[in-house]
């Protein structure tokens, strides 16, 4: 990638990352872009390396090899770093004795901001009736709106944001879905964003990254890798002789929750033809659809993938 090319304000690039803690490979050579104007799903089993991955963007962490670059710089580089990059890594960093406003007013000190943008965002994230409570009586979604107050107080050009919805209630989650698209779509920002929640990312994002053991597994747009991976549905009381039937069409078959497989690389005709031709029993034959969730675990169980990464 030119120089120009990963200096477009907003822009996160991974390139290369990787970070070995003793003899452990938390990351592997991993590179993915983030453009602005877009909220990036950034998904992975426990233990895939995400945490790892945010925390070597943000400077927080030395990479072994390979780099992390906003807008074309690392972190440590950034003029104003507080004022272009908003991250939450997690919602229990706070000091238990003090109320929120007084929170949200040491980090406006330190980035240079007026007090009264504590008191903006509070109301942003809806804990104004919560400003003056002390912080060790928070619940977990309390706080994750705090932690997200906090991210949002300098106005930030990009979010970095790990399980932002953990502990919210539905309305927050709903809220969080807003606020996220309307920094991207509105104001074409740049978004990167670690859940579990795969029902929720589904609603929210336009692109994922998806990691397993540290590597990169799929990097592209939301639509194009559900399509991809849904296939053919087909299911038999005899699979063996559904996939030596299938076998001359070069076709890919993958196993579902369910027990049906998925076809892909025939369309429901051709295999519906070698199927008859082979005398094989059939139970349901119809074009597939793939939920996220079901072609993650597809993709995580198998760190080789079965859909090559594109951009």
């Amino acid at each position: 990638m030119s120089t120009d090319s990963a200096a477009v304000e907003g822009r996160i690039v991974a390139s290369g990352l990787t970070k070995v803690f003793g003899q452990i490979k938390a990351v592997d050579g991993l590179s993915f872009t983030v453009e602005p104007g877009s909220v990036t799903g950034f998904l992975g089993p426990n233990g895939a390396g995400k945490t790892t991955t945010l925390r070597m963007i943000l400077g927080l962490a030395a990479a072994t090899s390979g780099t992390g670059t906003i807008s074309g710089v690392t972190y440590a580089q950034l003029p104003h770093p507080g004022r272009t990059v908003g991250a939450v890594l997690e919602a229990t960093s706070f000091h238990p004795g003090r109320s929120a406003r007084n929170h949200l007013r040491v980090f406006c000190a330190a980035a240079g901001l007026p007090d009264k943008r504590a008191d903006e965002v509070l109301e942003w994230v809806g804990l104004t009736q919560a400003a003056t409570y002390s912080v060790r009586g928070f619940s977990l979604g309390m706080r994750q709106r705090l932690a997200l107050a906090t991210a949002l107080l300098g106005n930030p050009r990009v979010l970095l944001l790990d399980e932002p919805a953990n502990g919210l209630d539905p309305e927050g989650i709903a809220w969080l879905r807003g606020l996220l698209r309307h920094f991207a779509d509105v104001d074409g920002r740049t978004v990167l964003v670690s859940s579990h929640v795969l029902s929720e990312v589904e609603q929210t994002v336009d692109r994922v990254v998806i990691i397993a053991k540290g590597r990169l597994i799929y990097e592209g747009r939301l639509a194009d890798l559900e399509g991809a991976s849904a296939g053919v549905v087909v299911r038999s009381p005899t699979l063996d002789q559904l996939r030596a039937a299938l076998a001359p069409l070069h076709v890919t078959i993958t196993s579902r929750l369910d027990g049906s497989v998925a076809v892909v690389g025939a369309t429901p005709e051709a295999i519906g033809r070698a199927a008859w031709e082979a005398r094989v029993e059939l139970h349901e034959l119809r074009a597939g659809s793939s939920s996220l969730e079901e072609t993650f675990l597809r993709l995580t169980a198998d760190p080789t993938g079965t859909l090559e990464a594109s951009a």
